[in-house]
């Protein structure tokens, strides 16, 4: 395959992971103000499902182009190499870390508030308090993989500007 399709892959999978940085943020704001009304459930299975789509998509993408890029064009960057390249080994060691949030507790936690809004989108009635409590440790939870995507988006954009 063509660098030049792979790193336009890579940049549209870092793209769909900054869209879902500024949906998660729109989206929280709708669910809180329609807490305990009629769409609420509907605006978390939104939250669920679109978080979920661009947050697997936008991984695999990244992790897949990512290894490719590295294991066949540019190997002289390499993973987890300390002695140089240390942007691209930072955005490696948070990959990890990323990957491991995402396993460990996004991905349990999401089925949590899945199970709480039930499969009738249409009754009114609210979340549980733990439905709640699963709902609020997700939005934590995304925070920090956002804040991750965001450090691994810079470090990519401006390594250039420091040096290799």
């Amino acid at each position: 395959m063509d660098i030049d399709i792979i790193r336009t892959l890579h940049t549209i999978f870092a793209g769909m992971w900054l869209i879902n940085l500024i949906s998660d943020s729109v989206l929280k704001g709708y669910i809180f103000k329609n807490k305990d009304k009629s769409g609420e459930k509907k605006l978390i299975h939104l939250y669920l499902t679109f978080s979920n789509l661009f947050g697997m998509v936008g991984a695999l993408g990244i992790l897949i182009t990512g290894i490719t890029l590295v294991s066949l064009y540019y190997p002289y960057y390499s993973f987890f190499q300390m002695n140089g390249n240390h942007w691209l080994t930072a955005k490696q060691i948070l990959m990890v870390a990323l990957l491991i949030i995402l396993g460990v507790f996004i991905i349990p936690t999401a089925k949590k508030v899945r199970f709480s809004i039930g499969n009738d989108l249409e009754n009114h009635e609210g979340l549980s308090d733990t439905g709640y409590k699963n709902l609020h440790k997700l939005f934590k939870l995304n925070m920090v993989i956002n804040i991750i995507v965001l450090i691994n988006f810079l470090f990519a954009i401006t390594h250039r500007l420091f040096g290799k």
